[in-house]
């Protein structure tokens, strides 16, 4: 990932997120990001794009915001990513990015959706090519364990089956490329939350999403 960042970090901030975000560069496979000792003083996400290297995010600072609190996270190049209850609301530099993502109505929370799934509606703007207010339609529903081919090598199917797993697919008819993205919920820290995700951004760009480190007593 090659993000531009949005915003200014503090010097302890910035410092902290040198040493904690892998580079390709390094040659630092995920066995590293397991293994890195963390301060224990920041939150972490492990993110892994379309065939990169896993990298480690940092939160650098939490937005009040009506339908959830959205969380900045950085990484060491000036990456950003913003989520909102486990949704990616906003990106910074890459080669595909998402601005301004809103939702005209609140999405029901995790656990509270029916059987049988509800309708959204999400509004966003791309960059590059300045595609302004783009509205998809999409459906949410809980659904079974996730696919193997989508976990990370921490997440086996087994290990996976002990989370409410959740499948979120684009309907309109010019999205039927993208796939589809999964959402799992569970405890971390003492808080039920979507700690692992997979959602794509195009058909050819998605990334795994997981809080960082895992909880131990769920693996």
């Amino acid at each position: 990932m090659l993000l531009t960042l949005g915003g200014c970090a503090s010097g302890s901030l910035e410092s902290e997120v040198a040493g904690a975000v892998f580079r390709d560069k390094f040659g630092l496979t995920q066995n590293a990001t397991e293994n890195h000792r963390l301060n224990p003083a920041y939150q972490y996400l492990q993110v892994e794009a379309t065939g990169a290297q896993p990298a480690l995010l940092v939160l650098g600072y939490v937005d009040a915001h009506p339908l959830g609190n959205i969380e900045v996270w950085y990484s060491s190049q000036g990456e950003v990513l913003k989520l909102q209850n486990g949704r990616i609301v906003g990106t910074a530099g890459l080669a595909h990015d998402w601005r301004r993502v809103s939702f005209p109505v609140a999405p029901p929370a995790w656990l509270a959706l029916p059987p049988d799934g509800a309708l959204l509606s999400r509004l966003h703007d791309e960059f590059p090519g300045y595609r302004l207010g783009i509205e998809q339609r999409l459906h949410v529903k809980p659904g079974s364990a996730a696919p193997p081919t989508i976990l990370p090598s921490n997440l086996t199917p087994a290990l996976a089956d002990k989370y409410q797993w959740f499948l979120e697919t684009p309907v309109n008819p010019a999205d039927a490329a993208v796939p589809p993205s999964w959402y799992a919920v569970g405890p971390y820290q003492g808080q039920q939350m979507v700690i692992f995700s997979r959602q794509c951004l195009t058909a050819a760009l998605c990334l795994k999403i997981q809080r960082w480190p895992p909880e131990k007593d769920r693996l």
